[in-house]
């Protein structure tokens, strides 16, 4: 375990078994590996991502310890594939459930002669009771570029990562995110103003992470 700035815990370990030894956060903003660009495409230019999402988690599962992980709502990256899925388990524990999309306005134009571009990404949102949200009658879709870092295959964009942290968390408020990766969740909390969990599995992985965030951290010193 990694404490930095005394508003960032970093914790290199399973997500199932640190997830219950955990304190409810007010917030949970992940994006689990989910399998769905690690295939041949029907022929074409094969899409992926490494090892990054070759790993997919169990939804019933998860869905369960991250409803018992926080007071406040969540936010899941997930494959379209499995959207009704983590939607459906979600609405089994009383929540209320948006489907929520970021349209990349830099879409990669891999195969684009022969398809649509593959120019967005799919988002569970689900909120308890009584949580906090600072949106009034906004459109879940987010329009926005992506972001390169070198290290890591797809990292979520900060700007995209802090429009969730503050429609939903209060200031000073403490966000999880239970598969940190490339840390972009935790880059957004430091930027804002809330603090910060995160776990990682993969070794290699939870050290770039770190490394990113303490440089972010000192420079919002």
């Amino acid at each position: 375990m990694n404490a930095i700035d005394g508003k960032i815990q970093l914790i290199h370990g399973d997500a199932a078994e640190v997830l219950p030894t955990l304190l409810p956060v007010d917030l949970i903003l992940t994006d689990p590996p989910y399998n769905e660009v690690n295939r041949p495409d029907n022929g074409l230019r094969v899409l992926t991502k490494g090892q990054a999402d070759a790993a997919p988690v169990d939804v019933r599962r998860f869905a369960c310890l991250l409803n018992n992980a926080t007071t406040g709502s969540m936010y899941v990256w997930c494959g379209t594939e499995q959207v009704s899925s983590w939607r459906r388990w979600f609405v089994y524990f009383g929540l209320s459930t948006r489907l929520c999309i970021w349209e990349k306005s830099n879409p990669s134009p891999m195969n684009g002669q022969y398809l649509w571009l593959s120019s967005i990404e799919a988002c569970v949102f689900a909120r308890k009771p009584k949580a906090p949200f600072f949106r009034r009658c906004k459109s879940p879709v987010w329009r926005g570029p992506t972001q390169r870092l070198k290290g890591f295959p797809c990292p979520k964009p900060v700007w995209l990562m802090k429009e969730l942290v503050t429609a939903s968390c209060p200031e000073g408020g403490t966000v999880l995110d239970p598969f940190m990766g490339s840390g972009s969740t935790g880059v957004a909390c430091l930027e804002t103003g809330r603090r910060f969990v995160g776990i990682e599995i993969d070794s290699d992985v939870y050290s770039l992470a770190k490394d990113r965030l303490e440089e972010a951290a000192s420079g919002c010193d």
